[in-house]
């Protein structure tokens, strides 16, 4: 399949690049080596496409951890409007939630959800806020306090609201689209192959609509 496509794109002037090429193999203890002519492609257990980080385990914890350092980076490049005292806390919380946010959040609607999860994305978000409102350690002054006082929600609850925007967009497909039949599909035998993790979408999606009374 690959020496077809790269024959098809030579024809219109096009070369897939070796160098820049990485086979990752998801799911599976061996990889068949993926060849471009003479050459073999680099094999990963990593690699990045669109922004998100996508592993040999399937698993998003490492996509999540790599958009918390990144979300961190941002915000600490923005330290001078955090501690200005000119900027308003209405307009410091508007940069954060239109910068620092679909930073964090790049990608979410397709993030499973588990209490670790949920754990590192909150702890990130109380920080960030405490650092505008000028909070300090020794101040002792509660996360629902915190969020209180900038009247927004936890980072986990704007993660499950646009979880189910995604999850509304997929229902409201025709039944015949790949998207629609992923959310009846099971694998076969109604096992998972190993090392496939545990949790998956499905099931977080499951959790939001008991959560919400519905079936």
């Amino acid at each position: 399949m690959t020496d077809s496509l790269n024959t098809t794109a030579e024809k219109v002037g096009l070369r897939i690049s070796c160098e820049k090429s990485k086979v990752s193999t998801v799911g599976a203890t061996t990889a068949t080596p993926t060849t471009i002519g003479q050459q073999t492609l680099e094999g990963v257990s990593e690699f990045q496409y669109l922004g998100s980080i996508i592993s040999t385990e399937s698993d998003v914890e490492v996509d999540i951890r790599a958009r918390i350092g990144k979300a961190a980076s941002t915000f600490q490049r923005l330290r001078k409007i955090w501690s200005s005292h000119s900027i308003n806390l209405d307009t410091k919380l508007r940069l954060y939630m239109s910068i620092v946010i679909p930073t964090v959040l790049h990608a979410c609607e397709t993030w499973k959800s588990t209490f670790n999860i949920r754990q590192k994305l909150d702890v990130f978000h109380d920080r960030c806020f405490r650092t505008i409102l000028g909070i300090l350690w020794r101040d002792h002054i509660s996360n629902d306090e915190v969020l209180r006082r900038v009247d927004l929600g936890s980072l986990s609850e704007i993660l499950r609201q646009r979880r189910l925007r995604f999850a509304g967009h997929i229902l409201r497909l025709p039944e015949n689209r790949p998207a629609y039949k992923t959310m009846n599909w099971l694998p076969d035998n109604g096992k998972r192959r190993p090392l496939r993790p545990t949790k998956t979408w499905r099931a977080t999606f499951k959790e939001d609509l008991q959560d919400m009374g519905l079936t």
